[in-house]
Protein backbone atom coordinates (compact mmCIF):
# COMPACT_ATOMS: atom_id res chain seq x y z
CA UNK A 1 0.00 0.00 0.00
CA UNK A 2 1.12 3.39 -0.82
CA UNK A 3 1.82 5.64 1.65
CA UNK A 4 1.61 9.14 1.72
CA UNK A 5 4.88 9.80 2.09
CA UNK A 6 5.26 8.11 -1.76
CA UNK A 7 2.64 11.40 -3.11
CA UNK A 8 2.93 14.54 -0.95
CA UNK A 9 4.65 17.96 -1.56
CA UNK A 10 8.04 18.42 -0.07
CA UNK A 11 9.28 21.41 -1.42
CA UNK A 12 7.06 23.86 0.41
CA UNK A 13 6.78 27.63 0.37
CA UNK A 14 4.87 28.61 4.01
CA UNK A 15 4.61 31.73 5.99
CA UNK A 16 4.59 32.98 9.05
CA UNK A 17 1.66 34.46 11.24
CA UNK A 18 3.09 38.05 11.53
CA UNK A 19 3.58 37.66 7.66
CA UNK A 20 1.54 40.03 5.19
CA UNK A 21 -1.90 39.16 3.46
CA UNK A 22 -0.11 41.41 0.53
CA UNK A 23 2.96 38.45 1.08
CA UNK A 24 0.51 35.79 0.75
CA UNK A 25 -1.43 37.14 -2.20
CA UNK A 26 1.82 37.56 -4.05
CA UNK A 27 3.33 33.98 -3.40
CA UNK A 28 0.01 32.34 -3.94
CA UNK A 29 -0.12 34.53 -7.44
CA UNK A 30 3.63 33.95 -8.42
CA UNK A 31 4.01 30.41 -7.15
CA UNK A 32 0.42 29.28 -8.43
CA UNK A 33 0.03 27.92 -5.45
CA UNK A 34 -3.77 27.83 -3.40
CA UNK A 35 -2.58 26.87 -0.17
CA UNK A 36 -0.24 28.09 2.70
CA UNK A 37 1.21 26.54 5.25
CA UNK A 38 1.39 29.09 8.48
CA UNK A 39 4.30 27.86 10.41
CA UNK A 40 6.36 29.04 13.59
CA UNK A 41 9.80 29.16 14.51
CA UNK A 42 9.51 25.30 15.55
CA UNK A 43 8.48 24.29 11.96
CA UNK A 44 5.29 23.40 13.58
CA UNK A 45 2.21 23.98 11.44
CA UNK A 46 -0.35 26.53 13.52
CA UNK A 47 -2.37 27.26 10.52
CA UNK A 48 -3.20 27.02 6.84
CA UNK A 49 -4.16 30.37 4.45
CA UNK A 50 -6.38 29.20 1.64
CA UNK A 51 -7.02 30.91 -1.81
CA UNK A 52 -10.53 30.96 -0.36
CA UNK A 53 -9.54 32.60 2.96
CA UNK A 54 -7.60 34.85 1.67
CA UNK A 55 -10.72 36.20 -0.44
CA UNK A 56 -12.83 36.43 1.81
CA UNK A 57 -10.79 38.42 4.28
CA UNK A 58 -9.85 40.73 1.50
CA UNK A 59 -13.56 41.32 0.52
CA UNK A 60 -14.29 42.01 4.25
CA UNK A 61 -11.15 44.59 3.57
CA UNK A 62 -13.19 45.83 0.44
CA UNK A 63 -16.49 46.44 2.45
CA UNK A 64 -14.64 48.32 5.56
CA UNK A 65 -12.49 50.46 3.26
CA UNK A 66 -12.88 50.32 -0.11
CA UNK A 67 -11.20 49.03 -2.95
CA UNK A 68 -8.47 51.94 -2.80
CA UNK A 69 -7.36 50.77 0.53
CA UNK A 70 -7.05 47.55 -0.35
CA UNK A 71 -3.50 46.88 -0.98
CA UNK A 72 -2.73 49.07 2.04
CA UNK A 73 -4.60 47.32 4.24
CA UNK A 74 -3.19 44.00 3.01
CA UNK A 75 0.37 44.93 3.97
CA UNK A 76 -0.98 46.32 7.13
CA UNK A 77 -3.27 42.44 8.17
CA UNK A 78 -0.57 39.63 9.56
CA UNK A 79 -2.16 36.08 8.24
CA UNK A 80 -2.67 34.93 11.34
CA UNK A 81 -6.32 37.30 11.11
CA UNK A 82 -6.80 35.45 7.91
CA UNK A 83 -5.62 32.00 8.45
CA UNK A 84 -7.72 28.91 9.85
CA UNK A 85 -6.22 27.08 12.58
CA UNK A 86 -8.84 24.17 12.94
CA UNK A 87 -7.12 22.09 9.73
CA UNK A 88 -6.54 18.03 9.68
CA UNK A 89 -3.18 16.92 9.64
CA UNK A 90 -1.99 13.90 8.58
CA UNK A 91 1.60 11.64 9.04
CA UNK A 92 3.85 10.58 6.07
CA UNK A 93 2.67 6.58 7.17
CA UNK A 94 -0.50 7.86 6.68
CA UNK A 95 -2.26 5.24 3.39
CA UNK A 96 -3.06 6.63 0.60
CA UNK A 97 -6.61 5.44 0.72
CA UNK A 98 -7.26 6.62 4.13
CA UNK A 99 -6.00 9.90 2.54
CA UNK A 100 -8.22 9.91 -0.14
CA UNK A 101 -11.11 9.27 1.56
CA UNK A 102 -10.42 12.65 3.58
CA UNK A 103 -10.56 14.22 0.89
CA UNK A 104 -13.68 13.12 -1.11
CA UNK A 105 -16.12 13.00 2.41
CA UNK A 106 -14.53 16.81 3.18
CA UNK A 107 -13.62 18.14 0.06
CA UNK A 108 -10.37 19.03 1.39
CA UNK A 109 -8.15 21.69 -0.17
CA UNK A 110 -5.54 20.11 0.67
CA UNK A 111 -3.94 17.90 4.07
CA UNK A 112 -0.18 19.43 5.80
CA UNK A 113 1.77 16.16 6.51
CA UNK A 114 3.37 16.40 10.67
CA UNK A 115 5.50 14.54 11.82
CA UNK A 116 7.45 15.00 14.92
CA UNK A 117 5.42 18.05 15.45
CA UNK A 118 7.39 19.46 12.43
CA UNK A 119 5.17 20.04 8.82
CA UNK A 120 7.23 17.70 6.26
CA UNK A 121 4.65 18.27 3.52
CA UNK A 122 1.73 18.62 2.01
CA UNK A 123 -1.09 16.70 0.38
CA UNK A 124 -3.44 17.91 -2.39
CA UNK A 125 -5.83 16.53 -4.80
CA UNK A 126 -3.62 17.57 -7.32
CA UNK A 127 -1.05 15.18 -6.03
CA UNK A 128 -3.54 12.08 -6.57
CA UNK A 129 -4.75 13.65 -10.11
CA UNK A 130 -1.19 13.32 -10.77
CA UNK A 131 -1.11 9.86 -9.67
CA UNK A 132 -3.77 8.90 -11.62
CA UNK A 133 -2.39 10.37 -14.98
CA UNK A 134 0.86 8.30 -14.44
CA UNK A 135 -0.92 4.94 -13.39
CA UNK A 136 -2.89 5.66 -16.81
CA UNK A 137 0.17 6.56 -18.77
CA UNK A 138 1.92 2.78 -17.73
CA UNK A 139 -1.68 1.37 -18.40
CA UNK A 140 -1.32 2.33 -21.97
CA UNK A 141 2.34 1.39 -22.77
Amino acid sequence: MMKVADLMTTQLVTLKEDDSLATAKSLMHNKNIRNLPITNDLGECIGLLTQREYLRHAFYLVSQFGTQQLNHKEEQTPVAKAMNTDILTITPNTDLDVAAEFFIENKYGCLPVIENNKLVGLLTPVDFVKLAHSLLTKQDN
